[in-house]
């Protein structure tokens, strides 16, 4: 009787286990690039790449309609790519572009927009990559829009192009 009720006690778990684990792998849960869409702004503070010891908050406070967030590194070659439809957005625009700069050499970062040119209002460091991920970033480079609510409007991964810059033209206007 004791070998039956544990015999049936030990199926009843293994199925247990089973079917959570079943519907744990049909969660989708898999890189969803959008998550965030709709959702508050993380507080984050970033220190300034060209002097640590300033600071600034995001989510802004500066009552702006809209602004961007762009997460960028020197050593990426996409943000090369993407980085003359940031200045196009800036000049055109008139947006303020907060960029986070992800683990990267400040030397490296400074000589990037130099060279390329610099289209952020402000720039932070997040030499560790923490800030990026609290934001929900997955990587360099990414591009965030947010409201003047904090709200974050839209959201694209990966590097700037014609199509995504008329999508934050559209959103922004």
């Amino acid at each position: 009787m004791k070998n039956k009720l544990k015999s049936t006690s030990i199926f009843l778990l293994f199925i247990s286990f089973f079917v959570i684990f079943y519907y744990a792998l049909q969660s989708d849960t898999k890189n969803n690039t959008q998550i965030m869409v709709g959702s508050k702004l993380p507080n984050i503070q970033l220190s300034s790449l060209f002097n640590p010891a300033q600071k600034i908050s995001l989510p802004s406070t500066e009552n702006e309609n809209f602004y961007l967030i762009n997460i960028w590194s020197s050593w990426c070659v996409p943000c090369r790519d993407e980085h003359p439809f940031l200045v196009k957005l800036k000049n055109d625009n008139q947006i303020k572009i907060f960029g986070i700069n992800y683990k990267d050499k400040t030397s490296n970062a400074l000589d990037f927009l130099s060279k390329l040119g610099d289209p952020f209002y402000y720039v932070g460091v997040d030499s560790d990559g923490s800030k990026s991920i609290e934001i929900g970033g997955y990587g360099v480079p990414e591009t965030y829009v947010i409201n003047s609510d904090g709200i974050i409007v839209f959201k694209h991964v990966g590097p700037i192009n014609i199509t995504t810059y008329e999508k934050i033209v559209a959103v922004i206007k």
